[in-house]
């Protein structure tokens, strides 16, 4: 599309570009809907493997590819997290990220907490940490390829001070986001 608005309005090598581009962009959504329906049976079939029960399954494909798929699993007291390369040669594994709403407490009743649990869809756990409570949300995934490690792409701090309720989303480091990136790149190859 960027070579379509460099030539003349009305030039049939700009409509060339476009179409093109439209092709393209075409074939790539309808490429990533099929996998979808793909990655999704993989990911009930494990599963079904491993008797495990479930009331929630939402996949989704991890940044800039499609070979690479991530699952979120809902459970009575966790969220599984698993996730499937079409280049996998082992059986998927979830790892379990306890919910733990309950250390919420009496801050579930404040607006901002109602809020940001809105925003997640309910696909939210809670930690507890020296630093205090952080609501996690899990539809963004981890800020690592580690299924089992504890930074997640969105956090936030949940701090009651008298009767208010501060928010404060953890900040991110630039060095977490390339290492993740060059984490993907070795994970998407397979396990």
């Amino acid at each position: 599309l960027i070579l379509a608005m460099l030539q003349k309005r009305g030039s049939i090598k700009r409509r060339r570009f476009n179409n093109l581009g439209l092709i393209v962009s075409s074939a790539y959504m309808l490429l990533t809907i099929i996998l979808k329906g793909i990655t999704y049976s993989k990911f009930e079939s494990a599963l079904n493997n491993q008797n495990i029960a479930y009331s929630a399954l939402e996949t989704k494909p991890s940044p800039l590819n499609t070979i690479l798929w991530t699952a979120n699993v809902e459970t009575d007291d966790a969220f599984l997290i698993g996730d499937y390369s079409f280049f996998d040669t082992k059986p998927i594994r979830f790892y379990p990220h306890p919910k733990n709403h309950e250390a919420l407490g009496d801050l579930m009743e404040y607006d901002k907490v109602q809020r940001l649990i809105k925003i997640t869809q309910g696909w939210y756990t809670v930690s507890e940490k020296e630093e205090g409570i952080y609501l996690n949300d899990l539809r963004f995934g981890m800020m690592s390829v580690d299924p089992q490690a504890e930074k997640y792409a969105f956090s936030f701090r949940i701090e009651k001070t008298g009767n208010e309720v501060t928010v404060t989303e953890e900040e991110k480091d630039t060095r977490d986001a390339k290492k993740l990136l060059a984490d993907l790149w070795t994970r998407i190859k397979g396990n």
